[in-house]
């Protein structure tokens, strides 16, 4: 009689629950994995976007001609708030400042800031130009 329980087959209650409490783990990382990735994927979309902002403005301010890029600021986007197309009613703010750096040469810098889940970021690009692009 003691060989036939010995023979028993199938998992015990005990074995059920260490292996439900593995595969428990396992997804909980998985699920974490997702919504650290999704929430990278936003942050990385955001600063995509404020850059490509701010290197619209810059390249703006660049084909004008010099002496039409008047020293000081910082200068707001009269839109501000504004989106990523740069239009009014988003949640980036676009300044720039303009800096002389001799006769007929200018640095452009141009700062994309906005404010997600309580944190403020920005994106900051700066150029020298002597203006129509150059």
């Amino acid at each position: 009689m003691v060989g036939r329980f010995h023979d028993a087959r199938g998992f015990s209650f005990i074995e059920l629950l260490i292996a439900m409490g593995i595969l428990s783990l396992g997804m909980l990382a998985a699920v974490s994995m997702h919504f650290g990735s999704a929430r990278n994927n936003t942050k990385g979309n955001l600063y995509t976007q404020a850059n490509m902002l701010a290197k619209a403005q810059l390249e703006d301010l660049k084909n004008r001609e010099v002496a039409a890029l008047a020293a000081g600021g910082p200068y707001a986007d009269p839109n501000n708030p504004v989106d990523a197309e740069g239009r009014s009613g988003g949640i980036f703010t676009r300044t720039w400042t303009i800096e002389t750096l001799g006769d007929g040469a200018r640095r452009i810098t141009v700062r994309v800031e906005w404010t997600r889940l309580g944190r403020q970021a920005s994106v900051v690009v700066s150029s020298n130009t002597q203006g129509n692009g150059v």
